[in-house]
């Protein structure tokens, strides 16, 4: 467990104490704000990037973009 707290340290630093993390909360409107564009544009790519990978696997997946993509011929 040791190992883990270590790598965590130095990856992540050193965590704040309670009296300094009051200051660095968001609040919910502000946190909502922030972080849910993040979480929107994640789901507007994947469709893209797993058709792209569609398309490196080759031809033999190509039966497989149609119902990943959506689209109705």
């Amino acid at each position: 467990m040791y190992a883990y707290s270590r790598l965590k340290r130095v990856l992540l630093g050193e965590s704040l104490p309670t009296s300094a993390s009051v200051r660095e909360r968001l609040s919910n409107a502000t946190g909502l704000a922030v972080l849910a564009s993040d979480a929107l544009s994640s789901v507007a790519y994947a469709t893209q990037e797993t058709l792209l990978v569609l398309l490196l696997a080759g031809s033999s997946s190509l039966s497989l973009s149609l119902p990943i993509s959506g689209r109705r011929w």
